[in-house]
Parts: structure tokens; sequence; C-alpha cells
């Protein structure tokens, strides 16, 4: 892999305005401490919203499709189920509903089915459900994701994508100056190499079932490129992210947009004509008080792809009326999400991400989701 020079691009002071174009080098050394380089990015860019006006608006309308609002209710349990991963609650091969004793699988439909479960560097169930012919595959996000978002390697490498490199491809994949997140593609990688012969053997199986991709912040980050791989191999698979950190740089993003249909799905979000999460494209939903999806920060040269819906309720239960549809990426929204905490981050930004009322929004999707829950009790 090569690893990319890591660039600040400049913030405008200018206070109509943003401007991303032009990256500069950053003033300090590659193997800065990660934690160090992590906190002067973070105070420089604070430094730089201080300049910025209060008062950015963007556009945002509220959901109100039951189709909708269903899939993603219903998409979170399996990135909760997939909590259940490598604990004393376990999560087995068999019906969902009696693979752990956590509520996301006792609650499960009787016909979603455990087929395999990857416990490797990155943790993941593969499941079917005959009654909606699928195949899903949940990742597990970290228990302590706001300690590993501070902790791993931030620096960005040219996305070689595992498809193409083992000869796995079926379409093209040409996306210049593409480069991706080094940490989440080590991981993605490592899932594929255990898990593509499962996946392919399924597809063969059951030819017409979609394929869905999801899972919940580090879980979300896996499904995001984990999505593009079996795009790259022939699944047109559909992906569907909670509270997911961004992975792609901004070229990387536009390919992403182009593959999975945003513009042409945002449209028809808007003009009332998707009535459920339409397959082959790429969703994530985000969260009023989560800072997880705010960072990599996009001075570091990070963007996210796909469509954007938005929890405006802090805590549970959030009714679909708490759920906004943002549509694609704007570096606004991270000045929102950031400026909420901008006096503890400019504070100690570290001590400010580990904070336990930033964990604690991190968890909350509809559901708690970073944890193997026996009951809802612990949801509210």
């Amino acid at each position: 892999m090569l690893i990319k020079t890591l660039t600040i691009p400049p913030i405008s002071m200018d206070t109509r305005h943003m401007s991303l174009e032009e990256p500069l080098l950053l003033p300090y050394p590659i193997n800065l401490p990660v934690n160090a380089a992590f906190k002067m990015k973070l105070t420089t860019l604070f430094f730089s919203i201080i300049g910025l006006t209060t008062s950015f608006t963007q556009a945002s309308t509220t959901l109100t499709d039951e189709g909708v609002y269903k899939n993603l209710t219903e998409y979170v349990q399996y990135a909760a189920a997939a909590a259940c991963i490598d604990t004393s609650k376990g999560v087995k091969v068999g019906y969902l509903n009696s693979s752990c004793v956590g509520q996301a699988c006792i609650n499960a439909d009787a016909d979603e089915y455990v087929v395999d479960v990857v416990d490797s560097l990155s943790n993941a169930i593969i499941m079917t459900d005959t009654s909606e012919a699928q195949i899903i595959i949940a990742f597990q996000g970290s228990r302590s994701f706001v300690d590993y978002v501070v902790d791993f390697s931030f620096i960005p490498v040219d996305y070689e994508p595992y498809a193409v490199k083992n000869n796995l491809a079926t379409k093209e994949f040409n996306a210049d100056d593409a480069s991706v997140h080094v940490g989440f593609k080590t991981a993605t990688d490592n899932f594929l190499k255990n898990a593509v012969d499962v996946l392919k053997s399924l597809k063969d199986e059951y030819p017409d079932y979609s394929v869905l991709v999801t899972g919940h912040s580090l879980g979300g980050a896996l499904a995001s490129l984990t999505g593009v791989e079996l795009y790259l191999m022939g699944f047109e698979p559909t992906v569907v992210t909670y509270a997911a950190p961004k992975v792609f740089n901004k070229d990387m993003v536009e390919w992403v947009d182009q593959v999975f249909n945003t513009d042409q799905y945002l449209s028809d979000l808007e003009a009332g004509n998707v009535h459920q999460i339409p397959k082959g494209t790429f969703s994530r939903v985000t969260h009023t008080k989560d800072i997880v999806p705010a960072v990599p920060l996009v001075v570091m040269g990070y963007y996210h792809a796909g469509v954007d819906y938005y929890i405006t309720k802090e805590d549970l239960p959030q009714a679909m009326s708490d759920v906004e549809i943002r549509g694609k990426f704007s570096t606004l929204y991270d000045v929102t999400t950031l400026g909420s905490y901008a006096g503890s981050v400019l504070k100690d930004p570290i001590d400010a991400l580990k904070n336990n009322t930033v964990k604690w929004y991190h968890r909350k999707y509809f559901t708690v989701v970073s944890e193997c829950h026996l009951s809802d009790e612990a949801s509210n």
C-alpha cells in the first residue's frame, strides 16, 4: 500500500463559503505521534470555525415515508446483533432468534438465519432472510470505538481494491487519485480474505437475493468499504451504515456516488418516489449529537459518500418525524456537529472524544447499538 502525504485543505475565513479545493502540505512531519497530530489538526479546524458564521443553513426535509423508516429501524438491528459477536452472550450459526441471548437476536424474524460468523480483525455475521430474499452482512462496531478513533492512524493510502488485486472483479475500478483510510482498508481486506468464498457460494445458491451490507461505528466504516468491494465483484449491494466515520477521500467519494447512483436516489427520494431503500444504493444514518461521523476531519482529506439520514432527537425513542433527509455530504454538517462540542474540544480534543456523553449519543440509533443488550430496558 502506498501511503499518501497528509494534507490540510484550507478553510476560508470568508463567512460566505468554505474552500476545500487546494490542499496544503502539513507543516509537521508524517511520523508525528498520532494523538499529537490529531490534536493539532482538530485544534486547527476549530480555530478556523471561529471565523465562520453560525447562521449556515442546509436544505433538508423530514422523512415521511414509512417504508424507508421501517428499513432504517430494521437494518440497525442486524448491527445490534453483530455486537454480540465474541461476547459471553455469543452469536452462533443457526436461526438468528435463537443465535444469541441479545435482544436483537431474540426479536429477529423467524426466517433470518446466520450462515457464518467471521470472528477476526473485522467481526461480522453473514445471514440469509428467505422472507425478504436477502443476503445480509452485518459488521460489529468496536465497543470502544471512540478510543479507537483517537488512537488509530488516520493516514490515507492509495486505494487498490481487494477484488482487483485478487482477480475477483467483474467491474472496472477507474477512480483517479482515490484513497481510503489505511486502518479500515486493512480490516476490510482481512474480512474479505475470510468471507469471500462464503459470499460467492451464497450468491450462487441464491442468485435472485439482494445483498445488504450494514454496520455501526467501526462496523459502518467496514460496511462502506466492503460494499465497494462487493460492487466490483458484481454483487450489486445495498449499503446502509450507522454512525460511520469517514473512509474515503473526495475522488473516491465521487466514484462511489456515481456507481451507487446517489444523485438519482436522492432525486427520487426528494420527489417522494422512494418507498423503501432502493437496491444498489448507499445510505448512512447520523445523529445530531454524535461526533464520530465528523471524523476523520475534512481537513485531513476525508469525506462521506451516499445519502445522509439525520436523527434530530438526542434520546430514544426516535420516531420517523425525528429523521431528516440531508442528502449528500456537506462540510457544514461537520461544523454543526463539532461546533456543539466546540468548548470541550478546544480545551482538550482527545478527552472530548473520550467523554462518556459523546459515547452515549454515539450508541443511540433507534436502539442502543454498540452493546449486546439483554432487554430494551437498557435502551432508555
